[in-house]
């Protein structure tokens, strides 16, 4: 099993590495990936930018893969950063993480956006994401979008919104919004069940060009 992962992982980075482009080579020996600069050094203990992606090496000068840099970043199976979700918001209840976004139309044929996330209950009973306290509104051109309403029958995570699910469970959702033009849409997420002047939020940028 281990060699099974080792090989498919050097695939992976074997091409990732023949694909990148920059003013230096790539190289690999028993002990991993690490990239040779144009002036002959190498980079150590640090990000580098190789063909538009960033790459960590450690003090050895080689690329950390499938972990957490030292300051706090994710790698993936490339060595590449992992680029954090728009949006994860933790509440007592509930926690949401942004998976994705795409343009569609509600039942009326209303261009609108749906908004895709992870809902995870950290309540102690079954728990919908309409019925937690993790509550989006999204904003385009200063003003509210309303809600728009695509067929769930069609869309499996529409529905999900929907669903109880138990403690600890996580389930993919989505909520939808009209827009009027392809701007940005700024979403805002707050604890609806938090009446506090410190309440907790966040806000996310979409863009949908």
């Amino acid at each position: 099993m281990k060699k099974a992962k080792l090989i498919i992982t050097t695939a992976i980075l074997s091409a990732a590495m023949s694909t990148a482009v920059f003013a230096g080579e790539w190289k690999q020996d028993t002990n991993g990936w690490w990239y040779q600069n144009d002036n002959g050094g190498y980079p150590v203990n640090c990000w580098q930018d190789i063909n538009g992606k960033q790459y960590y090496f450690n003090e050895s000068g080689y690329i950390l893969t499938n972990t957490t840099t030292p300051d706090g970043k994710q790698v993936g199976a490339d060595g590449a950063m992992m680029q954090a979700p728009l949006f994860d918001f933790d509440i007592n209840d509930s926690h949401v993480k942004y998976t994705k976004h795409e343009l569609s139309t509600d039942y009326e044929g209303n261009a609108c956006v749906i908004v895709y996330y992870d809902f995870t209950n950290k309540s102690d009973k079954a728990l919908s994401a309409m019925g937690s306290g993790s509550y989006i509104k999204a904003y385009q051109n200063g003003i509210e979008c309303d809600r728009a309403y695509p067929s769930s029958s069609e869309n499996k995570a529409i529905d999900n919104h929907y669903k109880n699910i138990m403690p600890g469970v996580t389930l993919n959702v989505a909520e939808a919004f009209k827009i009027s033009d392809k701007s940005d849409i700024t979403l805002t997420l707050s604890d609806l069940w938090d009446w506090s002047s410190n309440k907790k939020t966040a806000t996310a940028i979409l863009n949908l060009k």
